[in-house]
């Protein structure tokens, strides 16, 4: 708890973002020289989730509702989240393209509103 607390305080004061989810932030998101956003996404201050509400899937089956492991990926997006983890800035993402976190960067540096470790990832919200 102390820690969501801490999180949601720094993004707040070095992001000047309201404490309730920010809505219409833009975000850019490069990984390995790859844009993973470049446009609208929301960040959720108290968590440091994100998601630039593209991602759309269903069920393999046709059906309406099925269990999450049936689900495939239909149009590709991204999510994940940036936290402050030991001291450090962890960034996590789905690479885009799937409905889980795969992908994480321990030791990111923080530059105003822009998290990055360079030659690999940089993650910035303007809003």
């Amino acid at each position: 708890m102390i820690t969501k607390l801490l999180i949601a305080i720094t993004l707040t004061s070095i992001m000047s973002i309201p404490t309730s989810n920010a809505k219409n932030t833009y975000c850019k998101l490069t990984v390995n020289a790859g844009i993973g956003i470049n446009g609208p996404c929301e960040l959720d201050t108290e968590t440091g989730e994100f998601t630039d509400g593209l991602l759309k899937t269903a069920c393999r089956s046709g059906m309406e509702t099925c269990n999450p492991q049936d689900l495939e990926v239909i149009r590709g997006g991204s999510f994940g989240h940036i936290v402050l983890k030991d001291g450090m800035w962890e960034f996590c993402w789905n690479e885009g393209g799937y409905t889980t976190i795969n992908e994480c960067f321990q030791g990111l540096k923080q530059d105003r509103s822009c998290w990055s470790i360079p030659d690999e990832v940089v993650f910035c919200v303007n809003h």
